[in-house]
């Protein structure tokens, strides 16, 4: 199991059975979990230089998803030090 913070996600990813899922972070998050629905992925690529990660989610490459890791010293994403819930 990987796991990679976004800003507004945490990214769980199943090496095993290459399938991923997302799961919404917030303070009022806590008590309560929201997630997406376990999705089939074909590669995942996490650039340590940019804290970007990529999701290929088919063979071909034609369809894909990318995402920025969430730092909490500072964001340069989110210009912020802790995630904070989207309203």
């Amino acid at each position: 199991m990987i796991i990679l913070d976004s800003c507004h996600s945490r990214w769980e990813f199943d090496t095993d059975q290459h399938r991923f899922r997302r799961v919404l972070r917030g303070p009022d998050l806590a008590v309560r979990a929201i997630a997406t629905e376990w999705r089939t992925y074909h590669e995942l690529h996490v650039q340590e230089d940019s804290d970007s990660f990529l999701v290929v989610l088919n063979e071909v490459r034609t369809r894909m998803v990318r995402s920025w890791r969430h730092r909490d010293d500072f964001c340069q994403n989110c210009s912020q030090g802790t995630t904070n819930a989207v309203a």
